[in-house]
């Protein structure tokens, strides 16, 4: 589905093309034309990947809480499903656009490059790229198929297209960045693809702490190869990465939400507050109570 007050874009979509073309699309993209119509930004990320494209103003957020990242214009700020996001300040001069994409059209578009989009998002938390006009040309080309008449015939492979056009340029983009060297040489096709189903399931989880088993068993794969695959590609065991994917998940909930402790422990799958209270302390290395004191937005 793409769903905008009036479809598409303001400027290419008539009003009335937003039902067909969400009608097309069936939930796996939203594009959304306006971030200042957006109340509540976090509330995004279930389920999506996220790009925003700044073409004026300027946006700060804080992902995963505890990164803080920038953007201004003839950037995109991207952020993988999974992530906690939060909005810090967000300029009155904005002018940037959201597009929101499904795990699984992610996967579709990208095929075996989604090893590039899981190492910077996961591992080396890249979350900014120019994007050096190419997202303009691409918008440009979309007006003169949208504008007039109805949907093409093949709406849903041309969409198909300009998606993985646009998801190869950003990989590609997000390959010339410094800390982008390539994934572990002694890593094949199938340990990374192993790697990538676990990242997209951990992402998929509101409940992430779990057993490392719990996850093998919905991959099919025994815990010991689960873990064997994750430390040859990104050099942490599979406990490693759930473990700082559930802190992220409390630090965000204790920050940005009036959440109690006792019903952030309920949110997260935690048998009893005292056990959470435990289990954060020894991550952060003080209590639940003390870090939202210290930390806790005004």
């Amino acid at each position: 589905m793409i769903e905008t007050s009036r479809g598409l874009n303001d400027s290419y979509i008539e009003q009335n093309r937003g039902p067909k073309i969400n009608e097309a699309l069936d939930g796996d993209v939203m594009f959304l034309h306006d971030l200042r119509k957006i109340t509540n930004l976090s509330a995004m990320r279930k389920g999506y990947n996220t790009i925003i494209h700044c073409q004026g103003g300027r946006i700060l957020v804080e992902i995963g809480g505890n990164q803080q990242v920038k953007i201004r214009p003839g950037q995109m700020l991207l952020i993988p499903a999974g992530k906690l996001v939060q909005p810090l300040m967000i300029s009155t001069d904005v002018n940037a656009s959201v597009l929101l994409i499904s795990d699984k059209t992610l996967k579709s578009a990208l095929g075996n490059q989604l090893s590039i989009w899981n190492k910077a998002m996961y591992m080396k938390e890249i979350y900014v790229v120019e994007e050096a006009g190419w997202v303009e040309a691409m918008e440009s080309y979309a007006r003169t198929i949208f504008k007039t008449g109805p949907l093409p015939v093949l709406f849903r492979e041309i969409l198909s297209s300009f998606l993985r056009m646009m998801l190869l340029m950003i990989c590609e983009e997000l390959m010339q960045h410094d800390d982008m060297t390539s994934l572990n040489d002694a890593s094949t096709t199938h340990d990374k693809e192993v790697f990538n189903e676990f990242l997209q399931l951990l992402s998929q989880q509101n409940q992430k702490r779990q057993r490392v088993s719990y996850y093998a068993d919905k991959m099919n794969i025994s815990p010991k190869y689960l873990s064997s695959i994750c430390k040859k590609v990104s050099g942490k065991n599979p406990m490693r990465w759930i473990t700082e994917n559930a802190m992220q998940d409390c630090y965000s909930l204790l920050k940005d939400t009036d959440l109690s402790v006792k019903e952030i422990s309920n949110r997260l799958g935690f048998p009893n507050p005292s056990f959470f209270g435990q289990y954060f302390r020894e991550q952060a290395g003080v209590t639940p109570m003390e870090y939202r004191i210290e930390h806790k937005r005004i």
